[in-house]
């Protein structure tokens, strides 16, 4: 078990004994705890980009802001005029980006690496929805622009989703260490991951149980990667150096985050504040899963 394992699990013990306190947790309460966590930990797992792009490839600075603002602007036309497709493209990506940094370590064949990251991902996305599918649709409709959204939700496409994808990530995982190419101690770490995972996700509401994962198993691992990405390529780089590059446009998107959602709230956004939500970090979520695609890879 690895560190982020190790405090993923803690969290869930600690969480549940909240949990089990209380009758009934508002969903006001859970947003409040998930904006908070994924305003302070999850945004800024993403605010160097820039920094790791410069140091895998040379092109000029006007060139990749113009790309990566020019990717945001797309998906955010998308968004207004195809929602549902934007929702399924945004999935699809998250599943091969939460898949591709779990497994960006691996030792394998592009073919096995391809098919094992989308499909680990689509298996953490589908259980998540499995075990919380009847609390998604009852957030979908009720507010009047995400109600087109919940065709996505449907039972028995989630469910097989859900039975293919987890056997499959398991085949895949047991492939690599047959092969050599996963030793047995990571192996059933793994295994022992995706057990905890369907525990979280079936205890847990889905906006807990989601900000769980992506804060401590996503956000802080890739940011630990990045940290020591750049300490290997400057042994006097320290922590707080760290942090210093990551704040200017870590409070830079989290004030443009928070004034969208505010602007929402108050009626002068025309689109509630869940879809509001959605669509921040959907666009945010393209070009980052670019960089870190090429700084995984590369």
């Amino acid at each position: 078990m690895n560190i982020f394992t190790f405090l993923f699990v803690v969290s869930t013990y600690l969480l549940f004994i909240i949990f089990r306190s209380f009758a009934e947790v508002s969903l006001e309460s859970q947003l409040l705890f998930s904006s908070f966590f994924i305003l302070i930990i999850g945004i800024p797992h993403g605010a160097i980009d820039h920094v790791l792009f410069f140091k895998k490839r040379t092109l000029s600075q006007i060139k990749f802001y113009s790309i990566y603002l020019g990717l945001i602007l797309v998906f955010l036309v998308l968004w207004i005029y195809f929602p549902f497709w934007s929702l399924l493209l945004f999935l699809l990506i998250s599943a091969f980006h939460f898949g591709e940094s779990q497994f960006s370590e691996i030792k394998a064949s592009n073919l096995i690496k391809y098919l094992l990251y989308p499909v680990w991902g689509v298996a953490l996305l589908s259980t998540l929805m499995h075990y919380n599918l009847k609390e998604l649709i009852d957030i979908t409709t009720y507010f009047k622009d995400t109600n087109d959204l919940q065709i996505l939700y449907d039972k028995g496409f989630i469910f097989q989703l859900y039975l293919v994808t987890n056997i499959g990530s398991i085949i895949l995982l047991l492939f690599l260490a047959v092969k050599s190419q996963m030793n047995l101690d990571r192996l059933f770490s793994e295994l022992f991951l995706l057990l905890i995972l369907h525990i979280t996700f079936y205890l847990f509401p889905f906006l807990i149980a989601f900000t769980m994962y992506f804060v401590i198993l996503h956000s802080i691992k890739v940011m630990h990667q990045e940290y020591q990405f750049l300490k290997n390529d400057n042994d006097t780089f320290k922590l707080i150096d760290f942090v210093k590059i990551l704040l200017p446009y870590s409070l830079l998107s989290i004030f443009f985050t928070a004034l969208i959602i505010a602007l929402s709230y108050v009626g002068i956004i025309s689109y509630s504040v869940p879809l509001v939500s959605i669509i921040i970090i959907s666009v945010i979520t393209l070009p980052h899963a670019i960089v870190m695609h090429i700084f995984y890879n590369e």
